[in-house]
């Protein structure tokens, strides 16, 4: 299959998954992949989170444990290059670029969007999950620099791009759904997690709403 086929095979098959009236989203237990290291594994919640529609199921996504903080609240108070937690794809996906995901694991790190031509218009806010491939990013404590977050997420879509996951904000205080965002026919992964405030202090809530179906416009 050419390129273009495939692409056009990912979007229909994206569509398809989107507008079913079906999507849900179902716990799940421990994530046992082995593609993912176990020091990595060791951080990540003991449920999963898995969405299902008509078509099958899309991902299956670990969020860490406790997410440290460095100020603030929100996505605003996570460190660039943080991991955050982990993703399967078992079958075909897109990212916000339109690129194509292959199925697979994949680790995630928060990043955000540098404020630069290259960059200007592509979300409304510029908090992203980036995709590294599970074998190549095997420490949960480390804190990727943005140049080498960038070549891993490379390794991951395989292309000069890298593989990013939009954040939106979320409005069900973390209640587990899949549901349509903002108006651009986006579809997101609510969810929510533990986040440890800088300095110490009692755990908090952190509720997130990553985009999984749909991407930038134009």
């Amino acid at each position: 299959m050419n390129r273009r086929r495939f692409f056009v095979s990912v979007f229909f098959s994206l569509a398809s998954f989107a507008a079913t009236a079906a999507n849900k989203v179902e716990t799940t237990g421990a994530c046992t992949n082995t593609e993912i290291a176990d020091a990595m594994r060791a951080t990540l919640q003991p449920q999963g989170l898995r969405v299902v529609g008509d078509s099958g199921v899309l991902c299956e996504v670990w969020m860490r444990k406790t997410i440290p903080q460095k100020s603030g609240a929100g996505y605003g108070s996570i460190a660039n290059g943080t991991f955050v937690g982990v993703i399967i794809f078992t079958g075909k996906g897109g990212d916000f670029r339109g690129q194509a995901i292959k199925p697979g694991a994949y680790t995630l790190r928060f990043q955000t969007i540098p404020s630069d031509g290259n960059h200007q218009g592509m979300a409304p806010s510029p908090e992203f999950f980036l995709l590294a491939p599970a074998g190549a990013d095997k420490d949960p404590a480390a804190q990727v620099g943005y140049e080498d977050l960038i070549k891993l997420s490379k390794q991951a879509s395989g292309t000069n791009h890298p593989h990013p996951l939009y954040l939106a904000q979320p409005t069900g205080a973390g209640s587990a759904s899949f549901k349509q965002v903002g108006e651009g026919g986006h579809w997101a992964l609510e969810g929510k997690t533990k986040a440890q405030p800088a300095g110490g202090g009692a755990e908090v809530d952190f509720p997130f709403a990553v985009v999984l179906i749909g991407k930038a416009e134009g």
